[in-house]
């Protein structure tokens, strides 16, 4: 038996061998140089290859089958399963940072409070409070001061909100788990994008959900497929992002929303609405919500404004339905932090606020500008004013190969296989987040590192296996 490339990596790899094997083996499995199914070779021979004696290598076997990665089958050996996808960039743990390490897989604005726009309102956010008060409070949809300022700010962008329509969240995750809690039961099929946030993915699948996908062009969702989708599921739900979705920056026209909408009104369908990106483009557009208040769920989050720490969110919510996501609430947090309200509504009513957000759009687009002077622009989907961009892959990576590469020279980015509704088969793009970056100079330096990946091209192995 010939010795498999892929083991050249065990000597490449520092660390305790057994550990060294497994690491090999998946990132083999994500390159595609292996593929579930793969018989793992007899253990003598790979202690043999290795130089390695035969107990550690038991030990990877069992580590490997321990996790899930492969199972032993009497008689015939150990075979490899398939990978369990994430359901997110790797985030479930404080992570050691590496310090040539830059992390474009997230994009939350890491930075945001080092921002000099910011430094205007700290003394009003460090200003008197009424602890006592916060701490006793509990009111499930949230303080009526807080509604009250989120409403304010709600009508800014068109949308006609009082205090009574909206409800405090934990952030824009916990609003799609409270749409999902509150307007579908388990077993219905939730209309969305056919690419969409994989914190709806998961909450769906959490909730027994089925999401549809609907097929899409570069202005989001296109009128056509969901009228045919509205009449062949029977769904009375459809969860889109209409301004800079995610993770393709796609944003709809006036008139796409206007589709939309139409669409759903005619099947007798609710619309949540996905905004959280939404005071970021120059002018805002109008969200579907302020044309269609009746039938629209609006959900914003300051996640992309303040940072995810904040973990304050708003819901415009149709009057009708509130008491049915007061029951959602109660059932999944009770209600968000008071603390944290505060914080939040004190950062909206400022009257720096507007300078916050025009400092964060003019980064943003400084940002974006190196994507364009640096990557090829027919390789590249993106918009000025968006946090991220695709990035669409040639020279035979895919885009779970492509992702192990650039982690291996020090630059994080997200397969779009973690967006897909439904399997698109041998995806070939990543989401790249342009926020993410600490700075200006160490996002040229990824940028710069991606560009020759993509233009080396994935390894012979690679771009067999995907012809196979």
């Amino acid at each position: 038996m010939t010795r498999p490339g892929w083991t050249d990596a065990v000597e490449r790899t520092a660390g305790p061998r057994y550990l060294a094997i497994v690491g090999a083996v998946e990132i083999a499995l994500r390159a595609g140089a292996l593929r579930p199914g793969d018989r793992l070779p007899p253990q003598r021979d790979l202690a043999a290859w290795l130089s390695l004696n035969i107990g550690t290598i038991s030990r990877a076997y069992a580590e490997m089958q321990r996790t899930g990665l492969a199972r032993g089958e009497v008689g015939r050996g150990t075979f490899l399963n398939p990978m369990q996808d994430p359901d997110g960039p790797v985030s479930l743990r404080e992570q050691v940072p590496r310090q040539t390490f830059i992390d474009l897989s997230h994009n939350f604005p890491v930075h945001a409070m080092r921002h000099p726009a910011l430094a205007l309102i700290r003394p009003e956010l460090s200003g008197p409070v009424d602890v006592g008060a916060l701490l006793a409070s509990q009111v499930d949809i949230g303080l009526h001061r807080h509604r009250a300022v989120a409403a304010q700010w709600l009508t800014r962008f068109g949308i006609p909100a009082e205090a009574d329509d909206v409800l405090v969240t934990c952030g824009g995750q916990h609003g799609l788990l409270l749409s999902l809690m509150a307007l579908t039961h388990p077993g219905d099929a939730v209309l969305a994008e056919e690419l969409c946030f994989y914190g709806l993915k998961s909450a769906a699948g959490m909730l027994g959900r089925s999401l549809v996908g609907v097929r899409m062009d570069r202005e989001g969702i296109v009128p056509e497929y969901l009228d045919v989708l509205c009449r062949r599921t029977g769904a009375k739900v459809l969860v889109c992002t209409p301004t800079l979705h995610n993770p393709t920056t796609a944003t709809m026209s006036e008139e796409r929303r206007r589709e939309v909408a139409e669409v759903c009104a005619r099947h007798d369908v609710l619309i949540v609405e996905d905004d959280v990106y939404g005071f970021l483009t120059d002018p805002p557009l109008r969200p579907i919500a302020a044309s269609a208040p009746e039938r629209v769920v609006h959900i914003s989050s300051l996640s992309k404004l303040a940072g995810p720490g904040l973990r304050i969110g708003f819901m415009r919510v149709p009057r009708h339905l509130v008491y049915a996501f007061g029951i959602a609430l109660r059932a999944s947090t009770l209600m968000a932090s008071p603390f944290n309200a505060e914080w939040a509504t004190r950062l909206l009513a400022s009257p720096q606020i507007d300078q916050v957000v025009a400092g964060m759009r003019v980064e943003t687009a400084e940002r974006q500008a190196l994507v364009s002077a640096l990557l090829p622009g027919q390789a590249v989907m993106t918009h000025p004013n968006a946090y991220y961009f695709c990035l669409k892959l040639r020279n035979g990576w895919s885009s779970e190969a492509y992702t192990q590469a650039a982690e291996e020279i020090g630059v994080g980015v997200t397969p779009i296989g973690l967006f897909e509704v439904a399997s698109l088969h041998q995806s070939d793009s990543v989401r790249v987040c342009v926020n993410a970056a600490p700075d200006q100079e160490s996002l040229r330096a990824a940028l710069e590192k991606l560009a020759r990946l993509l233009e080396t091209g994935a390894p012979p192995t690679i771009r067999y296996r995907a012809a196979v």
